[in-house]
């Protein structure tokens, strides 16, 4: 059963943040939302447009499954709560990738000998790498393929959205203060350095009409720039503290194939995009001759189910909105 649901867009520039999670780390989140009676940062992070999931198409199914099983091993948790926030908040927003045919990386090649349930994540994330892969598997964390310590990478999504939650109120209020401020602002979203270029703006504004004003006025205007300066730059000087948190944990390297380049680029788009969209966002020297590269993307296209053709001439990595009807 699909419900309506507005797919958020990436509060600042560059598209999305990608995270791709397995299902151990899903169960412990929701299970930790539960007790503390609301979504966790990676809900917060997806609804705002902060940062996108990813998951294999096999983890939406497996999660409901272990939630039980922890519930039977004696989890001090709600189930019937756990099951409603899964499938009312995270399946929504979660993009379910189908990881057939996807092609085998090193580590996957690897892990496979040992654990075939890890091969489909792996692929996955060797198609949208770099990522944050967020997985408990110890053989993931141990070779350097999953984020160590997820919680804290949680934390600071947590941050992030909070502190580009900021920014754009930010923006908002000195855009209702007029347009040479507006500029200022949407310059300090552009270049976070200068987030005090809003207060700057109001003090050359002091200068030039300084006649104008009393004193007691100038002092005044004086007491809003640096109210502004503090209120415009704190979420900027956040947003660049916490930053490398999500950063950092980052794994693998760019394929430079055109399944990687297609992968990556749909995952981080804010909206579908057609073959002709696709193509023109790629590398020029993927761009010709235009008919043979637009066929050739058709194929790559429909031959990996990884990509869904949300309507007609356009697509998206991954299907969105994933529902099921459950139990009441």
């Amino acid at each position: 059963m699909s419900s309506l649901y507005i797919r958020p867009r990436p509060m600042t520039g560059g598209g999305f943040r990608i995270g791709v999670f397995d299902t151990s780390v899903l169960a412990t989140d929701v299970t930790a939302a539960v007790f503390r009676g609301r979504p966790s940062s990676i809900v917060d992070g997806m609804r705002e447009g902060t940062l996108r999931g990813f998951i294999p198409h096999y983890v939406w199914a497996e999660v409901p499954r272990v939630l039980a099983d922890l519930k039977r091993e004696g989890g001090a948790f709600d189930l019937a709560a756990a099951e409603r926030l899964w499938w009312q908040q995270y399946v929504p927003l979660l993009h379910v990738v189908c990881t057939d045919g996807l092609p085998m990386t090193e580590a996957a090649d690897k892990l496979a000998q040992e654990d075939l349930s890890d091969v489909g994540i792996l692929q996955l994330a060797g198609v949208l790498a770099p990522v944050v892969l967020f997985a408990e598997d110890p053989d993931l964390i141990r070779q350097g393929i999953a984020v160590p310590r997820w919680r804290d990478v949680r934390a600071a999504v947590g941050k992030i959205s909070h502190a580009e939650a900021g920014m754009q109120a930010g923006g908002t209020m000195v855009a209702g203060a007029g347009y040479g401020l507006y500029g200022a602002a949407r310059l300090a979203r552009a270049y976070p350095v200068v987030t005090g270029i809003a207060a700057v703006a109001v003090g050359v504004y002091v200068y030039v009409n300084r006649a104008r004003f009393t004193p007691g006025t100038r002092a005044k205007l004086t007491r809003f720039g640096t109210e502004a300066l503090r209120v415009l730059g704190e979420p900027f000087a956040q947003y660049e503290l916490h930053k490398p948190g999500w950063t950092q944990a980052e794994r693998g390297t760019a394929g430079a194939d055109p399944l990687s380049q297609v992968a990556r680029l749909l995952a981080r788009s804010p909206v579908s995009m057609t073959r002709t969209e696709i193509l023109a966002a790629l590398p020029e020297s993927a761009q010709t001759p235009h008919r043979r590269q637009m066929d050739g993307l058709g194929r790559l296209l429909h031959r990996f189910p990884a990509f869904c053709q949300v309507e007609s001439g356009r697509w998206q990595l991954g299907r969105a909105n994933v529902q099921v009807r459950h139990r009441p």
